[in-house]
């Protein structure tokens, strides 16, 4: 979650002389607006009313649309009767069953816990993309505990003292470059997760906390924080009064781009309440994580009433600079609560305040402001949570890049480490001293000495993986790579075997784009974000960084790369320019123009300027490795024929202003092209697929009968087609379009990347959060 330095663009007097053949059009911008909600207060919202962004159009170029209406639920009925007519049609398509390739050992982003409150060391783990797991034995062994066919983004997860289990799905957590999923409420399992019932919420899309009111096992709150992408919906504290059975808001929020992070419940008062709010929304080109919206709330009588806390008793005026807050009771002592404002527009740290009296007055402990303004306290909007060791009080934790700990109740920080980078989740037993649980982005972990630095034991079975990229050896098909999200670049062979559970990490950061020589398997490419990417000949023991040889002045999150087919020993890369290897990588030169900003007028915006107009996609021609084709993140479309310089800009009226999510060059005809492009960064969920037969003179839109959900990769294998959603594999026969689902058993995971191999005829997947996955064609 860090960002690679800009680099500033080289070689200007050799680009110069490069032709770029282009229709001048301006970038596209995903922007949209919405009638402010009004303010808060103690007025209930019934939860099938009407949000304001239900009538709302989005602003943009020709292309305008209005945002996808395709609910969960009702994307979840496309994928049926795709499944239903691919069983009339096609049965035999479904009979393989999808085989889990690993890895185990890794791990990925927890975002909450929850303690059975009647048997110690069974927890209930919330991951950020795998669903729900349960350990019975503090964390050695994990089972799934939740469907593979439910939305697998958590948000939150709440026990009842009843052993009722609440969970809310969609991830509050926002992302930087890389991007989070919602999901479609709340749900219930009253037997330890083997059965569960949706519980309503439907548009919340994200919800940060589930509270079960201490007092009344029937009463739950639920901080929901909306749509990151789309203003309105469901947004604010929510409450149940009937164990989930019906809700009604509690407390709105102040605009259509605020919603709730946080909610404490007083443990020996239940009447008193805090709730967090925090403004930010997300477009492509720009992500704003903080507004005025953004405060802390207080009720004293159930949520009858609140109380907007500021200046007045001692916390931050609202402003503009304000981003996301936390806020936690100690339990122990519950007039001391703690509160933090976690980042500034730089994501940077605020603020840490601390009350005595029960939120009425707050100071900032001069010392704490220093130990985290001065640590490696870094995009705060990805954290903002804080905890009181109930058998400690005195021992209070601060989430944030690393783990921060104090010993003097608030007053003093430092770091306790031994745990993976960015934390999201801890939990005492107040059963056993000193016995504390913790999710980060790595994974999980167990303490028994109070979360003391360095006493972290992680979890060695994590099947909970984020794939951002994937390959796989077509001359060794058990060589397998990929990039992780959080947990940098890894592969399935090396030192220590090939088993789901040997695994190791060969380059760090946030993994992207990783590459395997077809021809080569010990040449391997690997990426981290924003375009720093690696290159190896003897199969990632040593990795040499080759990205200062290229020429971008922007990166993509997710830098593409890409071999020519037949002469795999030619390898390109691109920012917002495109360059070429003809040696395995060692060297390299630029062979266009900026294809991601034509217009040089156009502003960027500053906090986004070196990642956006940037290319997305790469494909080379298996018959002509001078047909080339690139399409970016601002929906441009381009292909040369030469190999560079010259470059030509394709469009047309059926193409949308989307972001390109992958482009595929038949391998029998350089004329037969596929693209996807993707709204999901725009709320927008519509299936874009489009194919030419003529190299991009007219283009034909071949979504058919796929469900409403972004598509995110295709590969063409003998007379058919393979596509990856955000809801599944699904295949259609290249000569007449209809799409069916292929194999049983995946998880409802995004699938971000797909890779055939013909040594062993498999087709291998890998998803947001279930790992990797394969299945024999």
């Amino acid at each position: 979650m860090f960002t690679a330095p800009q680099r500033r663009l080289g070689g200007l007097a050799a680009l110069l002389l490069l032709a770029l053949v282009v229709v001048p059009a301006g970038r596209p911008a995903d922007v949209a607006t919405a009638p402010a909600r009004g303010a808060a207060g103690p007025a209930a919202e019934a939860e099938d009313a009407m949000g304001p962004e239900d009538g709302y159009l989005f602003s943009r170029s020709a292309n305008a649309a209005a945002p996808s209406a395709a609910s969960f639920r009702a994307v979840a009925r496309q994928r049926s009767a795709v499944a239903a007519a691919t069983r009339r049609e096609a049965p035999g398509l479904t009979r393989a069953a999808w085989r889990l390739a690993g890895p185990t050992n890794i791990g990925g982003r927890v975002v909450d816990l929850a303690l059975d409150p009647k048997r110690v060391g069974t927890v209930y783990v919330a991951t950020a993309g795998g669903g729900v797991w349960k350990t019975t034995d503090r964390g050695r062994t994990f089972t799934a505990a939740w469907p593979r066919r439910f939305p697998q983004a958590i948000g939150a997860i709440a026990v009842a003292p009843d052993r009722t289990i609440y969970v809310g799905t969609g991830e509050t957590n926002p992302g930087g470059g890389s991007i989070t999923y919602g999901g479609d409420g709340i749900y219930r399992s009253r037997d330890g997760g083997r059965t569960w019932k949706h519980l309503g919420l439907r548009r919340s899309s994200t919800i940060a906390r589930l509270v079960v009111d201490p007092a009344n096992p029937r009463r739950v709150y639920a901080a929901v924080s909306g749509n990151l992408y789309v203003p309105g919906g469901q947004r604010g504290l929510y409450v149940s009064s009937d164990a989930g059975a019906s809700w009604s808001r509690q407390l709105a929020p102040p605009n259509s781009t605020t919603g709730a992070s946080d909610v404490a419940v007083d443990p020996k008062n239940p009447s008193r309440i805090f709730v967090a709010m925090w403004d930010h929304i997300r477009h492509p080109d720009v992500r704003t994580y903080t507004g005025v919206g953004s405060g802390l709330w207080r009720s004293t009588n159930r949520g009858q009433s609140w109380s907007h806390l500021g200046p007045a008793e001692g916390l931050l005026a609202d402003s503009a600079a304000n981003g996301r807050i936390g806020v936690t009771i100690d339990p122990t002592n519950p007039r001391n609560v703690y509160m933090i404002y976690a980042n500034d527009p730089l994501g940077l740290f605020e603020a840490l305040d601390v009350s005595t009296d029960h939120g009425s007055s707050w100071t900032a402990p001069p010392q704490a402001q220093s130990d985290l303004a001065d640590s490696q306290y870094v995009y705060g909007w990805w954290f903002a949570h804080l905890w009181v060791d109930p058998r400690h009080p005195s021992h209070v934790f601060v989430a944030g890049l690393d783990l921060y700990r104090s010993t003097d109740s608030g007053s003093s920080f430092s770091v306790s480490g031994g745990v993976h980078s960015d934390q999201h989740v801890m939990a005492f037993d107040k059963r056993v001293d000193n016995l504390v649980y913790l999710g980060d982005d790595g994974g999980f972990y167990r303490s028994t000495t109070g979360g003391s630095s360095n006493s972290w034991v992680k979890a060695t079975y994590e099947p909970w993986t984020q794939f951002d990229g994937l390959d796989v050896s077509e001359q060794d098909p058990g060589r397998i790579n990929g990039g992780l999200q959080d947990n940098g670049s890894v592969r399935s062979w090396g030192d220590h075997g090939r088993a789901q559970e040997d695994w190791d990490s060969y380059l760090g950061g946030d993994g992207q784009q990783n590459l395997i020589n077809p021809k080569n398997k010990n040449n391997v490419f690997a990426c981290y974000q924003y375009g720093a990417c690696s290159v190896s000949t003897n199969g990632g023991q040593d990795m040499n960084e080759f990205d200062q040889q290229t020429v971008s002045d922007r990166h993509n999150y997710f830098t593409p790369m890409a071999f020519d087919p037949s002469r795999p020993s030619t390898v390109y890369y691109a920012g917002d320019i495109v360059n070429k290897s003809v040696d395995g990588g060692a060297t390299w030169m630029p062979v266009s123009t900026d294809l991601g900003n034509i217009d040089p007028g156009t502003e960027v915006n500053p906090l986004y300027a070196a990642h956006y107009g940037t290319v997305t996609s790469l494909a080379v021609s298996a018959k002509d490795g001078n047909q080339i084709w690139a399409g970016t993140d601002n929906g441009l479309l381009w292909k040369t024929t030469t190999g560079g310089p010259v470059w030509t800009r394709i469009q047309s009226p059926v193409l949308p202003s989307r972001w390109v999510s992958h482009v595929q060059v038949d391998p029998d005809s350089p004329k037969v092209v596929y693209v996807t492009y993707s709204g999901f960064r725009a709320g927008v969920h519509t299936p874009y697929v489009f194919r030419t037969t003529d190299g991009g003179s007219t283009w034909k839109n071949i979504s058919a009968n796929l469900p409403q959900a972004p598509v995110n990769d295709l590969i063409v294998v003998g007379g058919r087609l393979y596509l990856a959603s955000d809801v599944g594999v699904f295949t259609s026969r290249r000569s007449s379009i209809r799409w069916h689902v292929i194999g049983h058993g995946l998880p409802r995971a995004p699938v971000t990347h797909l890779r055939y191999i013909p040594k062993n005829h498999r087709l291998y997947v890998s998803t947001f959060g279930r790992c990797v996955w394969s299945l024999p064609l």
